[in-house]
């Protein structure tokens, strides 16, 4: 029997890492972070997974600034609420700025804001008082989520604390990498962001040697001996991926085997996939099943379907599929979600 010990802030804990001595092997990207302290716009890109959520909350350990988690803003209230609670997980840090601020309430531990009606507060005379007197960081993780007319607005704010505010810093994250460019806008003429130099910060997958030494480290901690096998595996699974590098370690310290991991792991990714439309499904399953080229993309699905594809759909559907960080150039980013898409 495997004798199990507390994850709390080890490798193999499934929550996000917020400090910077629990994070593997990300010096080079805390450094770039590091470094970029004090400019306007900072882009954090990588897939789903990845770490970025623990990057970023470690990184702010040694800076003030407000963490947002952006997943499931709907409407205004649900903004103003996610900014309320990273405001109160920076409370300790920005406590006196933050009292003296108009439409601003602290109740115990936790920040609350007042968005409408008398001695309400707007987003730019938010981050205004903010950083009136010191540089703040504002990480806005999986910004790509946003909808308009929410979208706009927060992009009319990133753009006059831009041009005016210089103690702010706007870090922007997302696991959708195409979308969330879309969202910035540098490109578009009709983006508020139009034009504006952001910096780039990526975050790449383990290689196999750091794969297998965070697998040992994690193992190690859990005062678990294992085989190289199982090892191995994961390493040859996973490819690198710190999430499911963390699925793989734990499951098997809970006893699971290895085919009991893996379909957890498939079935995670199939109902990512669900959310996919009918068309978007079907081009991940040929992409799947072998298909290597816009050609023979068409003529899987055509043959499977029995119906033609007008060829500005497919090609499409592909790119929709590319920003969404699930494949690239025929390839998907992501091992399980390849074997998941199988099963769509």
């Amino acid at each position: 029997m495997r004798n199990l010990v507390p994850v709390r802030n080890l490798l193999f804990d499934p929550r996000p890492k917020s400090s910077r001595k629990e994070l593997f092997d990300r010096e080079k990207q805390l450094e770039a972070l590091d470094r970029s302290i004090g400019k306007p716009l900072i882009l954090v890109l990588g897939i789903r997974r990845i770490g970025k959520s623990s990057l970023l909350l470690s990184f702010l350990e040694n800076w003030k600034g407000v963490y947002i988690d952006l997943r499931g803003v709907r409407n205004t209230a649900d903004l103003y609420r996610k900014i309320s609670e990273g405001l109160t997980g920076s409370l300790a840090k920005l406590r006196d700025v933050i009292k003296g601020i108009s439409g601003v309430k602290i109740a115990g531990v936790e920040v609350t804001l007042k968005w409408r009606g008398v001695d309400s507060i707007s987003l730019p005379r938010l981050i205004e008082q903010l950083t009136k007197k010191q540089t703040v960081v504002f990480v806005l993780d999986e910004i790509q989520e946003l909808r308009p007319p929410l979208s706009f607005e927060l992009k009319n704010t990133i753009a006059y604390a831009y041009d005016n505010l210089p103690n702010c810093t706007f870090v922007l994250s997302g696991s959708q990498i195409g979308l969330l460019k879309d969202f910035v806008g540098v490109d578009n003429p009709e983006s508020p962001l139009f034009g504006r130099y952001y910096t780039e910060v990526r975050v790449e997958r383990f290689t196999k040697e750091q794969s297998r030494e965070f697998l040992q480290r994690g193992f190690g901690e859990l005062k678990q001996s294992v085989e190289r096998s199982v090892i191995e595996k994961g390493v040859a699974l996973f490819d690198g991926i710190p999430g499911w590098l963390v699925h793989y370690g734990m499951s098997y310290v809970e006893r699971k085997n290895y085919d009991e991991i893996l379909e957890i792991a498939i079935n995670t990714a199939r109902n990512e996939l669900l959310k996919l439309n009918q068309r978007e499904k079907q081009v991940a399953k040929a992409i799947a099943n072998g298909a290597k080229s816009w050609s023979s993309v068409r003529k899987l699905i055509e043959e499977k379907s029995g119906e033609i594809i007008p060829k500005s759909t497919l090609t499409r559907t592909i790119k929709a599929l590319e920003k969404l960080s699930i494949i690239q150039d025929y390839r998907f980013l992501d091992p399980v979600y390849q074997l998941a898409a199988k099963l769509l």
